[in-house]
């Protein structure tokens, strides 16, 4: 059975024995939707905006030439870098866990995929689908082109405009109903560049409490990353997956969704005992992700 199937099989299940939607899986659509408002807010508002069709190109709602606008955008680009390289190095992958609009529809793709099970419910999964790729197509392409233009461009401006609108559209629909989690696994540049930021970071999956756990292995099969949740610390050393490079640790590879830890609290919660996995801050020795034979992978 395909990963996201076993996950999807997995997390149902603790679904229906729980009733409500897990503390993790609430924040985890919370922060998405905050961030793709925050992100649809700058052109919207004209603090943020390129229009490679009119030349009106706006930033903190004043309108400058191309040039000028992306100077002015440089200062407040770079911080917010520094904000992700900072965050990334001592927090780990929480922005591709939490934060990331794309995790959040792949998992809905997997969601809609696995729960369909008539060809009437498949079609309105697919339009539903459609329908949030879209939005967030357009989102992006109000960044760089003037919606007017579909109205006073001329045949070969909206010609170009509505195609490069389609290729968005398309491109979003095949990645998370094609690739799903698969493109963070192997292929993402940032999820490359957050991984080598986070190697050896202070926060992460600790496995914390052994002799509690019953090796059912649902954590396993709860990773959309499909890693090894119980052997975070010291790591499991691999080979390069896509743009990954060799020596990359479960650690560093890890985007800290906690779909492990909401298993395992599921599997574990008639016992009463301390939940085996936890996520949080660790302590010194759980963050000893680097061996002596395999060196930390530089950016």
């Amino acid at each position: 059975m395909p990963l996201g199937k076993v996950r999807e099989k997995v997390l149902q299940g603790l679904g229906k024995a729980r009733g409500t939607p897990h503390r993790y899986t609430r924040w985890r659509w919370a922060v998405a939707i905050v961030v793709t408002l925050i992100i649809a807010a700058l052109p919207a508002t004209n603090m943020l905006r390129f229009d490679m069709w009119g030349g009106h190109h706006h930033y903190l709602g004043e309108n400058h030439g191309l040039i000028e606008t992306a100077k002015r955008f440089a200062f407040p680009f770079l911080f917010v870098n520094l904000a992700i390289i900072l965050a990334s190095r001592f927090l780990g992958r929480y922005l591709c866990g939490f934060g990331c609009p794309y995790g959040a529809v792949a998992r809905l793709a997997e969601w809609l995929k696995f729960h369909a099970k008539t060809r009437r419910e498949r079609w309105i999964g697919v339009a539903w689908l459609l329908g949030i790729c879209t939005l967030l197509s357009a989102i992006t392409f109000s960044f760089w082109i003037d919606w007017r233009v579909f109205r006073d461009g001329s045949s070969l401006a909206i010609a170009l405009s509505g195609s490069f609108l389609l290729a968005l559209v398309t491109s979003f629909y095949f990645f998370v109903q094609k690739l799903g989690p698969g493109f963070c696994r192997n292929y993402c540049p940032s999820g490359v560049y957050f991984a080598l930021l986070g190697h050896d970071s202070f926060n992460g999956v600790e496995f914390a409490h052994e002799e509690h756990c019953t090796e059912c292995g649902a954590c396993d099969k709860a990773c959309p990353m499909d890693l090894k949740p119980r052997e975070m610390s010291g790591g499991e050393y691999r080979e390069g997956d896509g743009f990954y490079p060799d020596g990359m640790s479960n650690f560093a590879l890890c985007i800290r969704c906690g779909d492990c830890v909401t298993a395992c609290e599921g599997t574990t919660a008639r016992s009463g005992l301390p939940t085996p996995l936890r996520m949080g801050f660790l302590p010194e020795k759980a963050r000893e992700s680097a061996a002596p034979d395999h060196p930390t992978p530089q950016p």
